[in-house]
């Protein structure tokens, strides 16, 4: 189902429908959108079917975290090399596609310099400055702008959450729908209320107790990425520093100068964790000498 995005929903169907698709586009904004979302209803209404669609997603390495490697971009192509089965094209969806290795990129090239007839690849990303030029340059970059809080709080009235947790990923969503269906249908509200206590923890715990932090975090094969952790601490900074007095959940005395310190290392961690050729636990724990 797609939420919003009316615009690009017009142009995108307008364009199938003169034949004037392009062979490659790149999706860009602000992580947990919905975009990838977007982009497979997409797929699957122009074809008709969820046959001739391949979603391509970052698989968890060792250092590196999150990447997308050479293998699923060799899928990729041998995917597209194969004739529609019951559509007119062939879609592939790369999400989060800056995570994917220099080597990747390069093997994507080759395929985005000759795609054949019937493809159509999608780049989904919140950081496209992470990808090849030349990568970026081969494709139509569509914009998609976060969603009002009315949509938001829309999405959340059918959820059976307390109306106390409503009001908080209304603040805390900025605008992300992709981010609170996730939370909504994975009933993972707990996640993000034990995200903002470990901050909490963090900021008062001494040297020794991060890194024993930073160690699990890198031991343990959690399903919530550390990428996903750190987008709740950044938009919980963000949330305190446009509204003092929210009230859901503390930092015990925390003041919003040094929130605001807190911010700019949070969202320089998460550039970092965005490129797979730098070690994810030394990001870590260089983001928590900093705290």
């Amino acid at each position: 189902m797609i939420i919003g995005f009316e615009k690009n929903a017009d142009l995108l169907n307008r364009a199938a429908a003169e034949g004037q698709l392009n062979h490659a586009y790149l999706f860009t904004g602000q992580e947990m959108l919905g975009k990838r979302t977007f982009a497979l209803a997409l797929a699957n209404r122009l074809n008709g079917t969820e046959f001739d669609t391949l979603s391509v997603d970052p698989v968890t390495g060792s250092a590196s975290g999150q990447t997308i490697g050479i293998g699923e971009i060799r899928q990729t192509k041998s995917f597209l090399s194969l004739k529609p089965i019951f559509g007119d094209r062939r879609f592939v969806i790369i999400n989060d596609a800056h995570l994917m290795t220099d080597e990747s990129q390069n093997a994507l090239l080759k395929i985005l310099e000759e795609p054949g007839p019937a493809a159509v690849i999608i780049l989904v990303t919140a950081n496209p400055e992470a990808l090849l030029p030349t990568v970026v340059s081969r494709c139509q970059e569509m914009r998609f702008p976060p969603h009002p809080k009315e949509i938001i709080t829309r999405l959340l009235k059918s959820s059976r959450l307390p109306q106390k947790h409503q009001a908080l990923l209304v603040e805390l969503a900025n605008g992300r729908a992709g981010l609170v269906k996730s939370i909504v249908n994975n009933q993972s509200f707990a996640e993000v209320k034990t995200a903002i206590i470990e901050l909490s923890d963090l900021l008062t715990s001494d040297l020794e107790g991060r890194f024993r932090y930073a160690q699990k975090m890198s031991d343990e094969k959690s399903r919530q990425p550390l990428a996903r952790k750190v987008l709740y601490w950044i938009l919980y900074c963000r949330t305190r520093l446009a509204r003092q007095n929210f009230a859901e959940q503390n930092l015990g005395g925390l003041g919003e100068p040094k929130t605001g310190r807190l911010l700019k290392n949070l969202l320089t961690l998460q550039n970092t964790l965005s490129q797979p050729q730098f070690n994810q636990r030394l990001a870590l724990e260089n983001f928590l000498v900093k705290m």
